[in-house]
């Protein structure tokens, strides 16, 4: 069986950066770290405690949950995934380990070496993410729940953010909707690459111009009252026709931007047809229910969970294999055709 100095002689280092590369506890370049995660695949090198539990046969019954909470991240949707993962995780004698920070790969790296957790699942995941660029070197399953564009070396697991953008403009569409503002998440969020942001946005960017529908697309800058009103304002004065609105925003942001249409003397969907994304199903608590493509954070959670439990009892999931859980879209009456306005 290999040991720590082979891999240190394969991947050309000391037995210190071999050591550090896999306890975490000093930094090293990404450079070397992939020369020694290599020369620890192609060794089949395990660490003492991760060998002793494989040779056992044991497991932790632990699975990694890295979400990183950014500046950006809504909190009051957060524990929402956090507890769905959680609640399927315990159907199988499974426990959680919840990781936030932000620059936790090493962490990763460290816990799968050290084998002292069975798998990892990935949560709010960019576009171009570390994590799952690392999960090429991990000595246990990654699942993605959330697709990277680099999905290579993982199983990935989503909503299908694609079809719920060409949903939304297609009904639009349908319903004589020529004139449509799009209000996105914080400009921040789409600079850091959220996948499912990009995607929802790409996909009806693109559907608007195949439909010829003129599209304003905006982002929010702030949920509370004055900040909508600014982008309302802002939007109408740049398209004075519009008559649907669609935004990936939050119920909070929606109310205020109902407010923002009434002081107009608008109705809904009478004047403006009204359609929430990403939400949770929770539009209907609403003073004024109104129509949404909600996420499914039960849904694509228990499933990643499924997937990574599949990987663990070697049933074949084909690495970057990515399965989409259809749209779902909840009717309310907030959208309407063109026609009913006088």
């Amino acid at each position: 069986m290999a040991g720590i100095k082979d891999v240190a002689a394969q991947a050309g280092v000391s037995i210190s950066t071999v050591s550090y590369v896999l306890s975490g506890k000093r930094r090293v370049s990404d450079e070397t770290k992939l020369r020694v995660l290599e020369a620890v695949r192609l060794l089949d090198y395990q660490p003492k405690k991760g060998a002793a539990l494989i040779r056992q046969g044991a497991r932790t019954r632990l699975i990694a949950l890295s979400s990183p909470m950014h500046s950006y991240t809504d909190y009051s949707n957060y524990a929402t995934f956090f507890f769905a993962v959680v609640a399927r995780a315990r159907r199988y004698h499974y426990n959680v380990v919840l990781l936030t920070d932000e620059n936790e790969e090493d962490e990763l790296l460290r816990m799968s070496y050290s084998g002292m957790v069975d798998g990892v699942l990935l949560l709010d995941v960019n576009t171009d993410d570390e994590r799952v660029a690392h999960a090429r070197t991990s000595m246990v399953p990654y699942v993605s729940i959330g697709c990277a564009e680099n999905h290579a070396d993982v199983v990935s697991v989503d909503m299908d953010f694609e079809s719920m953008g060409r949903m939304a403009m297609d009904e639009f569409y349908r319903l004589g909707h020529r004139e449509v503002l799009f209000i996105g998440a914080s400009e921040e969020n789409y600079r850091f690459g959220s996948n499912f942001l990009v995607r929802t946005r790409k996909a009806i960017e693109s559907r608007a111009r195949v439909l010829g529908v003129h599209l304003d697309f905006r982002y929010s800058t702030g949920d509370d009252a004055r900040h909508v009103e600014e982008v309302i304002a802002e939007a109408y004065k740049a398209t004075p026709g519009i008559t649907a609105i669609m935004a990936q925003t939050n119920i909070s942001h929606m109310n205020n931007v109902i407010g923002s249409l009434s002081r107009r003397g608008k109705s809904i969907p009478g004047d403006v047809s009204l359609l929430a994304l990403s939400t949770f199903g929770n539009a209907s608590v609403m003073e004024r229910p109104i129509d949404e493509i909600p996420m499914q954070p039960n849904k694509t959670c228990s499933r990643g969970v499924d997937m990574l439990m599949d990987r663990l009892e070697g049933r074949n999931l084909s690495l970057g294999s990515v399965e989409l859980i259809p749209s779902n879209y909840l009717r309310r009456g907030s959208v309407g055709p063109v026609s009913i306005r006088g």
